[in-house]
């Protein structure tokens, strides 16, 4: 169902995540694929909006927030915000493997888990220990963001973290950009989510996805996660 676009070359893109500990792979999945994906999750009806209050992550279905008294949507609004002036906060649209999708994301996890992918995966991070890759959908919509993080979870052996990005086009002016950070909280690089672009960025690495401004012409659909070892 899904295959990878023809002229990958491993060599070349180590010596870029080498360098920088991050990259950018264009043109990931051939088009056919990567449009098949992109269909299936703008046109799915499983999207639920994920918060986070401290460490606990809440899930909303779209329809139950739509009953909901404007008091109550204006504590949650209040309560994101807050949390996220001064630390790690996010508010976007999620689809998990878990829930028990029908849709194509479990077929897609286990192509990223498939033997030639995670081969192309090692040779590129050098993370010779990679076994297997998680995955989830994301939505991010106007007003939706991620604070600035790292990933480190020790116990959950991350090594590299990806974001294949499926929406056909984006403008940087939209916001969703992600972004990285050095120890004094400078910007040293942004990915614009590019259609078919995948992100790889070693683990731990502080990044963040940028606010989507009101400007954004499209919701920002990804699939992101995690290269992993067996814990």
């Amino acid at each position: 169902m899904f295959e990878l676009a023809r002229g990958l070359d491993p060599q070349a893109l180590r010596k870029i995540y080498d360098a920088h500990g991050r990259l950018q792979i264009t043109d990931f999945l051939t088009r056919e694929s990567a449009l098949a994906l992109y269909e299936d999750l703008a046109q799915s009806t499983e999207w639920r909006l994920t918060v986070n209050r401290g460490e606990e992550i809440l899930h909303f279905g779209l329809d139950e927030l739509g009953l909901w008294e404007p008091a109550k949507a204006e504590l949650l609004e209040k309560a994101v915000t807050s949390g996220g002036r001064f630390g790690f906060q996010f508010r976007y649209d999620v689809i998990r493997k878990a829930e028990g999708s029908d849709g194509l994301l479990t077929p897609f996890t286990e192509f990223m888990c498939s033997d030639n992918v995670l081969d192309l995966m090692r040779a590129i991070t050098g993370a010779d220990d990679v076994s297997f890759a998680d995955a989830h959908a994301s939505r991010y919509r106007a007003g939706h963001f991620l604070t600035t993080h790292d990933d480190r979870v020790d116990s959950m052996g991350r090594r590299a973290a990806y974001v294949l990005n499926l929406t056909p086009k984006w403008r940087p002016d939209w916001g969703g950009l992600l972004q990285f950070f050095d120890s004094r909280g400078d910007v040293v690089r942004a990915f614009t989510p590019g259609f078919n672009t995948l992100n790889i960025f070693r683990v731990p690495q502080a990044h963040n996805v940028s606010w989507v401004t009101p400007l954004a012409g499209a919701p920002r659909y990804a699939v992101t996660g995690w290269l992993r070892a067996n814990s």
